[in-house]
């Protein structure tokens, strides 16, 4: 029997219509295609169902958007509610107001708010008002920023693209001051903004988030913080709140409604306040829906010590990893990097075996146990001791298959789809 036959249906029926994945983050190429299943129907908690009624528990949560879980109680209320009364209105809802006052409490730099639907928007309009404020035009980057022109324009999926763009985007070595202060003294005086995961792949080195805000300051430069993916995660407040750097301008999205589509460009009020000047203008923006859902996934915060929570559920995650890595003897092949939060396994070539598809046959494994994976583990609040158990115990059957697969020089023969691509975040 096809434990997958619907889901497969539904992908052949996509390839006529659909023009590619609507993220490339959910792309077949992302996954062990064939055995991970192609389209969910439904999900509760830490948990989704396939077309074909096939549990999972799900680590990639939306890629990050489903902080509290799939339909936690709290948020889906407010939603329904709002839903009665309306989702798109004339004029402005008294929602904006109440949302925009909740993140000028908890976000050290959010002194006025604009709202946009994706991360995309207001990582634009953040350097597009940056350029104005300043009168500059060069942007220094470092991390990942969508799909915009000034950020794509640098990567390997630059079609379309004029290439006269490349001339105004630079990028930047994370960690690294040297690299920064190179260009800031290259382009010092048509430098408009630094924008800056401030925590990515790895923790900001001792020091240097200071370094990067002190840097800002001597070359005026208007320095943005893109937390679009670390917002909320570590902290009710933002990353900022918990390094204590503070930019002029910062984004925000993903976490911030548990999976409704909006974002927050926030900053000191002197810069804000000139976002009438640009044209930073959307019919959604103000859709009431996802407001909601923000307001509600704020007292949730407020109320359960969420991001706590997750951090200390994510360590056991790690620590428990770690162990077997380490039972195995595979800490040369194998490693768990990132954050209790947000953190990935990491895979290396091991002689005729290449890393790609000791990484494949990992996802291909867990989507066999139900164990929806990309490689990552996206932590939420619904990922409580029982599913880290359940994880823990399902990895170490695999991790075990594969030093055996890897022993024997079997592992490439046992995989039963087509090698995944690296991530979009890795372009």
């Amino acid at each position: 029997m096809d434990r997958l036959k619907k889901s497969k249906v539904i992908y052949r029926r996509s390839q006529a219509v659909i023009a590619g994945p609507s993220t490339f983050s959910k792309g077949p190429d992302q996954f062990a295609h064939g055995i991970t299943p192609y389209a969910l129907a439904s999900g509760k908690g830490a948990y989704v169902w396939d077309v074909d009624g096939n549990k999972y528990l799900d680590y990639i949560m939306g890629l990050g958007c489903l902080i509290l879980g799939y339909r936690h109680p709290h948020v889906e209320r407010a939603v329904r509610k709002q839903i009665s009364k309306g989702f798109s209105f004339s004029l402005a809802h008294f929602l904006e107001i109440e949302v925009a006052e909740m993140l000028c409490k908890r976000i050290p730099c959010a002194e006025m708010v604009r709202f946009g639907k994706n991360g995309n928007d207001v990582t634009s309009a953040a350097v597009r008002l940056a350029r104005h404020v300043s009168g500059k035009e060069h942007i220094l980057f470092c991390g990942y920023h969508g799909w915009q022109d000034w950020y794509v324009c640098q990567t390997s999926m630059n079609g379309g693209i004029p290439s006269v763009i490349k001339e105004y985007s630079h990028r930047f070595k994370y960690n690294d001051l040297v690299d920064l202060s190179r260009l800031l003294d290259k382009y010092k005086d048509s430098t408009a903004c630094i924008i800056m995961e401030p925590v990515s792949r790895v923790y900001p080195e001792a020091g240097y988030l200071e370094a990067v805000r002190e840097l800002a300051d001597k070359y005026k430069v208007i320095l943005i913080f893109d937390e679009i993916v670390a917002g909320f995660r570590f902290h009710k407040g933002g990353y900022q709140a918990l390094c204590g750097v503070t930019p002029d301008l910062a984004c925000f999205s993903k976490a911030m409604t548990n999976g409704l589509p909006l974002s927050a460009l926030v900053g000191r009020k002197d810069i804000m306040s000139r976002c009438p000047e640009i044209y930073f203008s959307l019919t959604a923006a103000g859709e009431t829906l996802s407001l909601a859902a923000a307001r509600a996934v704020m007292e949730v915060f407020d109320r359960d010590n969420v991001a706590e929570t997750i951090d200390k559920n994510g360590k056991r995650l790690m620590e428990g990893v770690e162990k077997l890595i380490s039972l195995y003897e595979l800490k040369d092949l194998v490693s768990i990097e990132g954050f209790p939060c947000r953190n990935v396994m990491l895979f290396r070539d091991f002689k005729g075996t290449p890393a790609v598809d000791i990484r494949t046959y990992w996802i291909q494994e867990l989507a066999k146990r139900n164990i929806l994976s990309n490689g990552s583990h996206m932590m939420s609040f619904a990922h409580k001791d029982k599913e880290i158990s359940y994880t823990l115990g399902i990895y170490t059957e695999v991790l075990k298959l594969i030093k055996d697969g890897l022993s024997d020089g079997s592992l490439s023969a046992k995989l039963q789809c087509p090698p995944v691509k690296e991530p979009a975040r890795a372009l």
